[in-house]
């Protein structure tokens, strides 16, 4: 993979001379050869390029690829949508496409794309290679566990396929996950990640009336909504956040709860409304 004419593509559009990018990095006539294709610089002088033209990896390899996502998150992507749109046909074929990459590359992510692709035709009922959602945690928890450090994709593997896990299992990995962000507090490109996460498993844990679980995951997932400066979100958390408060009888006034699904509603998010007016039906029915 030569990244040398992306780099200069990059460097001449934001008027950079070859002399001043090479500064303090590589001679400039390496860096010519570099722009040229004729010459691979050590990661870490491409890192500090990248770093000069305030540009990430990622950023790079997207420009490089003529404007692509990588192939593995376009599957994802992919898979996502149609299985949204319920074409379990094109969920198939990409769960196989998937199986099939991983055969050749040894790459785990292809697998556990493969997983998820068998994982949400057995959600609704249209069991293929792979007939229970158990064997699905199966499968992911041991990679889970035999990771000694999680980073970035292990949080998001877990969030994807927290719909597989037992609420315990949910439990057990999500405050493993409470703990190895951690590790992660500074680093703002996680935190959307984190939010989601820790919510979705206080969802798992409300939704079997596990209380106290609940409102320690949310309560991890509440700073988190701040500092994504995603507003729909913060809402949605909060809404658990006051259910999970008055079912602890930790307060008896609903005028919270009531305030921000209003909220909800007046910014016409009508799904998340109803839906969370039915969560509230539910667990509070002497209240709704």
């Amino acid at each position: 993979m030569f990244l040398g004419p992306a780099i200069k593509q990059i460097r001449s559009s934001k008027g950079i001379s070859q002399s001043i990018l090479a500064d303090g990095i590589m001679s400039r006539s390496n860096l010519s050869r570099f722009e040229g294709g004729k010459y691979y610089p050590g990661y870490d002088k491409l890192i500090l390029l990248l770093d000069k033209l305030e540009m990430s990896l990622e950023e790079l390899l997207f420009l490089h690829n003529g404007y692509a996502q990588p192939e593995k998150r376009t599957l994802h992507l992919s898979l996502v949508e149609v299985a949204n749109r319920y074409e379990f046909g094109k969920v198939r074929t990409i769960s196989y496409e998937c199986r099939s990459l991983y055969e050749v590359t040894r790459t785990e992510a292809y697998y556990h794309l493969y997983l998820l692709g068998q994982g949400f035709l057995i959600q609704y009922q249209r069991e293929d290679e792979i007939r229970q959602l158990s064997e699905l945690a199966e499968e992911i928890k041991p990679y889970l566990m035999g990771a000694d450090i999680w980073y970035l994709y292990e949080f998001k593997l877990l969030n994807n396929f927290l719909f597989t896990l037992s609420s315990g299992d949910a439990i057990f990995f999500g405050r493993r996950a409470a703990d190895e962000f951690d590790k992660y507090h500074d680093f703002a490109e996680s935190r959307t990640i984190q939010q989601h996460l820790m919510q979705n498993i206080a969802k798992i844990c409300l939704k079997e009336q596990n209380y106290e679980q609940s409102l320690f995951f949310l309560m991890k997932a509440l700073p988190l909504a701040d500092k994504t400066n995603l507003l729909y979100d913060k809402i949605v958390t909060l809404v658990y956040y006051e259910i999970t408060l008055l079912c602890l009888k930790h307060k008896v006034d609903t005028d919270q709860l009531l305030s921000y699904l209003d909220i909800l509603r007046q910014l016409e998010f009508t799904g998340s409304y109803d839906a969370l007016q039915q969560v509230c039906r539910l667990h509070l029915p002497d209240i709704f």
